[in-house]
């Protein structure tokens, strides 16, 4: 929440006003409209129920707009942080009209000393809440080390403590400072702790009982010839909030299809609305009819409208472009870049290693791109993505300050090393794993990144009795597939297999061998000797695998080595080592491979290939992969049969050979 009042924008306040003001506005008009409220004269008196009916239909509540974007996968583009930030205005709204009507009217301009006193009561409970349970909570919190669960006594005395601030405010009918409690308090760890202990029972056993015996009271037999006129009210309602919220979007530059799906995601209702609608009716304020009514009214139009914005909007859609940047284009014009993505600790030696490979001088420096990626639990928390100095201050990042810190003195002692060569910008994202690619290919467009480095999900551990295969989240796994297929620019996949107490320099000779069969992404590995071939520690091959048969495959690959050759004397560089390797099928290309264990640390492979060339002739006879998103040859090199590290290059996503690897036959 902190996040995103800082983030608060002048046209955020309009879009949510105007579209607050157009709701009553056609409201207002449709009830003039309308022969039942024609005993109205110039809406003087209209009922109670009336005016709560147009004011739900109006309000947006921000949990609502979290938990619906994060259940559209787009909580973290564009469109779902302004959603957000508008959505917190009416919240904001309600805030300070309940905070007058308790403390400022009824004492001071009703006089009554009952009024006096129980607002009074109700500062005081203000008072408690903050000066004395959230300091409590705090310090429970502080208790628990970095990098440990919270212990389960801690956890109770804080379930506790919120059901004692929760239970005084249902005695003293104040059901606000219990949500703003709620909201002034750190998400992390108290966000990932509630969801893994309650998150089953609140989602499967609670909300589906609570939601039922809502809908037990509904009785549509009680529906009469109003219920049509109040539905028209509704609408009308609806399409003044919707008519607000997209012209005024449409005015601060929205694209047109995109101010659609915010006005669908801002006019949509949600759990918060219906215990609302509950709590008026329990209170008399509702009768049976308009109680009705209402909840088939936002039943309906949410779930009927709201699955429309995955029609509208594609957050990825914004980073296609004609150009893509890639490896080949930025080392010839010295522009390279690069993104690198880190999961966990353990990603860091491989990807310092990597970049310590590169060797950039000071004809040739290296802005590096780190984003730090960490998981965000909670249905109805926002994602982050901002630079480490931003996130640092806040509250929920406060125990992760010293991982971040270890990752900063890395890259530190690397720009060193590179004598200052090396340029870090570091970045944390925040953010769900479903939701995760959107940041990382939001950044690289953003950032006109060359090349994204992405650890690969399987994670090699060393012990003591040597290296064993970690299997990582499947989440991760899947982050990867996403940022694959949409990514604005070349992707590497980083599978590492090396020591991670060794450095290129420890080592005497780092060997890299980029494997060279023929297409786009092997053009796109071919590159990388522009970027190993200055480093004096580290030898780079190029291994081309050839086919006994002098076909158009042999033809074309000697027309691409002959320009990349030439391209690189023009350029004054060291000459790549070409080793040529005549293979008749798969089997001799396994071989060929597996003659590198204990010689090669690193190897550089493309991710698509054309099935039907000879190098690659068996490995893919029942076109089936373990890992479709490594290739034909990164699947085979991800096996424990090798023990170098493995980079898997793709330039650009081919949607048809995805097809093929994911279905096996």
């Amino acid at each position: 929440m902190s996040v995103i009042i800082r983030r608060l924008q002048l046209k955020s306040i309009i879009i949510s006003l105007s579209g607050l003001a157009l709701a009553y506005v056609f409201s207002a008009l449709a009830i003039l409209a309308t022969n039942e409220f024609k005993s109205i004269r110039l809406l003087e008196k209209p009922s109670i129920s009336l005016l709560i009916l147009v004011a739900l239909n109006a309000q947006t509540f921000f949990m609502v707009t979290c938990h619906n974007l994060n259940d559209l996968g787009i909580s973290n583009s564009d469109i779902g942080r302004m959603a957000s930030s508008i959505a917190l205005i009416p919240d904001l709204v309600l805030m300070v009209t309940n905070l007058v009507m308790t403390f400022i009217v009824p004492p001071f301009f009703n006089g009554s000393k009952l009024e006096r006193r129980k607002a009074f009561i109700t500062l005081g409970y203000y008072i408690l809440v903050f000066l004395v349970f959230r300091p409590i909570v705090l310090y429970i919190i502080s208790q628990t080390p970095e990098g440990r669960n919270m212990r389960n006594s801690h956890f109770m005395y804080i379930f506790l403590v919120v059901l004692i601030v929760a239970w005084i405010g249902e005695v003293l009918n104040e059901l606000l400072p219990v949500f703003l409690f709620s909201l002034t308090l750190p998400e992390h760890p108290l966000s990932s702790v509630f969801s893994a202990k309650l998150e089953a029972i609140t989602s499967c056993v609670f909300f589906p009982l609570y939601c039922a015996m809502q809908g037990l009271k509904t009785d549509f037999f009680s529906l009469t010839k109003r219920a049509y006129e109040l539905e028209f009210l509704l609408i009308v309602g609806y399409i003044g909030k919707f008519l607000g919220t997209s012209f005024t979007s449409r005015l601060y530059g929205v694209p047109f299809w995109n101010s659609l799906a915010l006005s669908f995601i801002i006019s949509s209702k949600g759990l918060l609305d219906v215990a609302a609608i509950g709590i008026i009716r329990d209170k008399g304020w509702l009768n049976v009819e308009e109680y009705t009514l209402a909840m088939f009214h936002f039943l309906i139009l949410t779930g009927a409208l709201l699955p429309l914005v995955r029609l509208f909007y594609e957050p990825l859609s914004q980073y296609t472009s004609i150009f893509r940047p890639s490896v080949t284009d930025s080392t010839n014009s010295n522009t390279f870049q690069t993104l690198t993505c880190l999961y966990k600790e353990d990603n860091l030696p491989g990807i310092i290693r990597l970049i310590e490979a590169f060797h950039p001088t000071r004809t040739r420096p290296i802005p590096v791109i780190l984003l730090q990626l960490m998981p965000l639990t909670g249905r109805c928390t926002m994602p982050i993505m901002a630079p480490l100095d931003y996130v640092k201050s806040l509250p929920m990042f406060r125990s992760k300050i010293a991982f971040s810190n270890r990752i900063v003195e890395s890259f530190l002692n690397l720009e060193r090393e590179s004598k200052g060569y090396t340029r870090l910008k570091h970045y944390i994202s925040i953010s769900t794993y479903e939701t995760m690619h959107n940041d990382i290919c939001s950044l690289a467009y953003e950032k006109d990144a060359s090349l994204l480095i992405l650890p690969f999900h399987l994670q090699v551990q060393w012990t003591k009795v040597g290296k064993i295969i970690e299997d990582s989240s499947l989440s991760i796994r899947e982050v990867n597939k996403m940022v694959l297929e949409k990514a604005p620019c070349s992707v590497a996949l980083l599978l590492d297999r090396a020591d991670p107490h060794l450095g290129i320099i420890d080592t005497n000779i780092y060997q890299v061998a980029i494997i060279f069969i023929g297409g786009v992404d092997d053009l796109e590995a071919l590159a990388f000797t522009r970027l190993f071939g200055n480093h004096p520690h580290v030898k780079a091959v190029v291994l081309w695998l050839k086919s006994p048969n002098q076909d158009r495959y042999n033809a074309l690959n000697n027309e691409v080595i002959k320009n990349f050759q030439a391209s690189g004397r023009m350029e004054n560089e060291r000459l790549m080592t070409l080793k040529e390797v005549i293979v008749n099928d798969g089997a001799d290309t396994t071989n060929v491979l597996l003659s590198m264990n204990g010689v090669i640390d690193l190897v550089v492979v493309g991710r698509h290939h054309d099935f039907e060339c000879a190098p690659l002739y068996g490995l893919s006879f029942d076109g089936f992969c373990e890992y479709p998103e490594l290739g034909i040859l990164g699947d085979l090199l991800a096996t424990p049969d090798f023990g170098f590290s493995v980079l898997v290059v793709q330039q650009e996503p081919k949607d048809d050979l995805q097809v093929v690897y994911d279905k096996p036959k």
